[in-house]
């Protein structure tokens, strides 16, 4: 088939997005919808070849799959085992090991399985940190590949004047199933091929516009029909820029709004493919078509150098935006080579093609054992055993339902000890949540927050104990706000729920009127320090009523490595000779969580039951870094959790505080020696 030039330029477009939003998200917020650009190019590129073939007479499925193996598996290949070198050389053997099994599925075109079941969210940490991230969407098009070509030869022999029919309704069918599961399961709808199928299905619709009943394209234009394709083309470049400046993290993605991206390539294709359009002629200009061409290269290669960029940023403590830049520069670079060395040199399919697909085979296995390999190796997080083994029974006081979280499974915390769960406690919330009564009548004491409550309610259990207080623990896993906020997540199937919780909280506050309530949470996640004192004095003067102390605790300093490493892997790799621990540093949000501690400190004037622990001070050295080990006593589970040992170190703080609400002693701010 003849060779589009614009295509090229409109990869280009796509590429550079997709670019700059790795690099700096906020430089770009859309940017990542470049990749809905490349899914409607590749909708159009490939249904362009095969009705170019069958309409030719020349069609042969063994050809087609031949020459995607010669244009996709080279390049991925190399990208996969320079991937897994530079993992096992220079970051931790478990880090190493997870990113092993993703290259097996990702050799295996099942990519975007994987990272729905193993990762989660493409905005959460665990999908940002893993190198093959960006391989979902290949896997979707690769997956696409399989089943297309079957499917629209079958369409052809069957009605051949009824193929935009059947692939319009086909669009049609999978778009209504991505709106719908867009807002009620959104993970799997991110990431399967039959919720974004409709993407590549209206690049389909073009190409077949251009061979209505048999091969050759649209006879010349007219100065009408070009100004109308024109005018669609820049109204395309509209929709396509305004996606990569308005959409953003928090739109339900795909859903309507990837419309504005996919629709407006539909119609940039439509007027510019015949490449009789000023528009065309700019997309065919050297630097964009010259950047298209590399723009399957750039693709594989920038993300996971910017992933290694970012990770060797917070193992040295330097700004992430550094490390993913030099990653950028180092992707570009590396595209660069391997597009002339090694892509362009194996997809030729003229004389020694025989080997050059015997070598791609080779090389393929070769990679695919070495995965294998290094997916398999065994975790040690602690070879030279220089520490006890953490232990976290935080779970143990969850009061929201129980779950499978696989976070002892996972790389922060494959080595830390969870005791076992009631399997028989569901929901106790609902009736008060997880009371221990050691002393007469009601609880006294009660815990609210999330994770954070949950890793100090072991040492506050241990203190009741002692002092013959009832207690109740009404945090719950998952991302549930102290002060009464509680929004839909692992533990909340929906808003209601949440409600429900947050109102049965309320309830028990007020039978109770308990002395003390502990407000523990992740206060980092607050937009700023201002609007955390906003929603802290409505909570105080909602709570504050009902209950004899509040008890803030400030939120202890959490890791710069990040929660996809293991930091007792991290301290046993950098660990000298001496034996002395290296240092490591918070993460960039250290100075709002001091702001907010200060923040609650000053309330202390205006609450007469407000006391503010500062749990955080025993956690930072003189020089800013982090406290986190002592001894053989390791004080944290993973980034910024703590473990039992950890919170052991603050027991002087609660138990004062726990007997001092029982006294109604003057309340205040309490630090740790």
């Amino acid at each position: 088939m003849t060779y589009l030039k614009p295509l090229d330029g409109i990869r280009a477009i796509a590429i550079i997005a997709v670019l700059v939003f790795h690099i700096s998200p906020t430089a770009l917020r859309g940017g990542f919808t470049g990749v809905d650009v490349f899914f409607v190019i590749s909708g159009f590129l490939i249904t362009s070849i095969l009705l170019n073939d069958i309409h030719e007479g020349r069609f042969s499925i063994r050809e087609f799959y031949l020459r995607r193996i010669q244009r996709l598996l080279p390049n991925i290949v190399v990208t996969v085992l320079a991937v897994l070198v530079l993992w096992t050389a220079f970051l931790p053997l478990s880090t190493a090991r997870a990113t092993g099994s993703h290259a097996l599925w990702t050799l295996s075109n099942a990519s975007n399985i994987y990272i729905w079941r193993n990762l989660g969210s493409y905005w959460g940490n665990s999908a940002e940190r893993a190198p093959l991230t960006h391989t979902w969407s290949l896997g979707i098009e690769e997956q696409f590949y399989l089943i297309f070509p079957c499917s629209l030869l079958l369409l052809i022999r069957l009605q051949p004047n009824r193929l935009r029919f059947w692939l319009t309704i086909a669009t049609v069918l999978s778009f209504g199933v991505c709106l719908y599961g867009s807002y009620s399961h959104p993970a799997v709808t991110f990431y399967l091929l039959p919720t974004r199928v409709w993407e590549l299905l209206l690049g389909t619709l073009v190409a077949a516009d251009r061979f209505p009943c048999r091969g050759g394209g649209d006879p010349p234009m007219g100065a009408q029909q070009r100004e109308a394709r024109t005018a669609a083309g820049w109204g395309g470049i509209l929709m396509i820029g305004a996606s990569f400046l308005a959409i953003g993290e928090g739109d339900a993605f795909p859903g309507w709004v990837c419309l504005f991206p996919t629709v407006g390539t539909a119609l940039l294709l439509w007027s510019v493919v015949d490449g009789e359009t000023a528009l065309s002629r700019w997309l065919s200009s050297r630097f964009m078509a010259g950047t298209g061409k590399l723009s399957y290269s750039l693709y594989l290669w920038h993300w996971p150098l910017i992933t290694f960029g970012k990770i060797q940023a917070d193992l040295h403590g330097l700004p992430r935006l550094v490390g993913s830049a030099a990653g950028g520069v180092g992707g570009v670079i590396l595209a660069w080579i391997a597009y002339v060395c090694v892509e362009q040199p194996l997809r030729d399919r003229g004389p020694g093609r025989r080997w050059r697909i015997c070598s791609i085979a080779a090389g393929f296995a070769l990679v695919a054992f070495f995965s294998n390999h290094v997916a398999s190796r065994p975790r040690v997080a602690d070879p030279a055993r220089l520490f006890d083994s953490p232990t976290f029974s935080g779970r143990l006081f969850d009061a929201g339902a129980t779950s499978d979280n696989g976070f002892d499974k996972a790389i922060q915390s494959y080595d830390v000890h969870f005791p076992p769960e009631d399997r028989g406690r569901k929901e106790s919330w609902r009736t008060g949540g997880i009371i221990h009564p050691y002393g007469d009548g009601r609880p006294e004491v009660v815990v609210l927050g999330s994770s954070h409550a949950l890793m100090y309610s072991m040492l506050i259990d241990n203190i009741c104990r002692k002092l013959g207080v009832s207690v109740s623990f009404l945090g719950v896993d998952g991302g549930s706000p102290a002060f009464l906020e509680a929004k839909a997540n692992s533990k909340f199937s929906t808003q209601l729920e949440a409600d429900e919780f947050d109102e049965a909280r309320r309830r028990f506050l007020r039978e109770w009127r308990p002395k003390a309530a502990f407000v523990i949470d992740r206060w980092d996640v607050q937009p700023d320090a201002k609007v955390f004192e906003t929603k802290f004095r409505s909570f105080l003067g909602e709570v504050g009523p009902w209950v004899g102390r509040v008890i803030f605790v400030a939120q202890v300093p959490v890791h710069q490595v990040g929660d996809e490493v293991n930091l007792r892997e991290i301290v046993a790799l950098r660990m000298d000779k001496s034996r002395s621990l290296p240092r490591l540093d918070p993460d960039p949000k250290d100075a709002l969580r001091r702001q907010v501690a200060a923040r609650a400190e000053s309330l202390v004037a205006i609450f007469d039951n407000l006391r503010v622990l500062r749990a955080d001070t025993p956690f930072y050295q003189s020089d800013g870094s982090i406290r986190y080990a002592d001894g053989r006593s390791f004080f944290y589970a993973d980034d910024d959790h703590l473990s039992d040992a950890g919170s052991e170190v603050v027991r002087a703080l609660f138990e004062r505080a726990i007997i001092e609400a029982r006294s109604g002693r003057t309340s205040g701010e309490d630090r740790a020696p």
